[in-house]
């Protein structure tokens, strides 16, 4: 299956159109031009192990390396992004001209949402956003010296002998 930037557009803006446009940006553009997913989709491939040549212009050629078995995950990841983006660009001030509302806050509050559920999933099920665990050992190499031995070991190269009162 060849992936394409467009059928990645059309999916987004399924998932997204009216909330991309609730933000001020192009929620209808599907045909592998929509300047409004360019960085969601180049940050799918950068945290799904893909190379990107233009992080302003993501191409077809960029989204050839996609497998099947991590097409589901790039989608994901592209929209959280989008979902990041669109939150960032909502206007939080709610509008009131004459009979018309337009309650932005609401939205807002649901964006952020709908984030949290999005960065769950994409944690779950790909485990990004979760550090790795390493383990090992420390090997301090210490031996423990009597007191009068290090003192005497500081200043003079001559050490006298470790006194022992049992040895007597």
């Amino acid at each position: 299956m060849t992936l394409s930037r467009a059928n990645v557009e059309k999916i987004l803006i399924s998932r997204l159109g009216n909330k991309l446009t609730a933000a001020g940006l192009d929620g209808t553009t599907i045909t592998g031009s929509n300047a409004s997913l360019n960085d969601p989709i180049g940050y799918a491939l950068r945290l799904s192990g893909y190379g990107v040549f233009d992080i302003t212009n993501v191409a077809d050629s960029d989204l050839l390396p996609v497998s099947n078995t991590t097409v589901d995950q790039v989608l994901d990841l592209a929209e959280l992004r989008t979902l990041e983006s669109v939150a960032g660009n909502l206007a939080v001030v709610d509008q009131i001209v004459g009979p018309r509302r337009m309650m932005l806050t609401q939205l807002s509050a649901q964006v952020e949402k709908e984030i949290a559920r999005m960065r769950e999933k994409v944690t779950a099920l790909y485990g990004i956003g979760i550090g790795s665990l390493d383990a090992g050992t420390i090997n301090l190499d210490f031996q423990e010296k009597p007191t009068d031995q290090w003192d005497n070991a500081q200043g003079s190269s001559y050490m006298q002998p470790y006194w022992n009162p049992f040895d007597a």
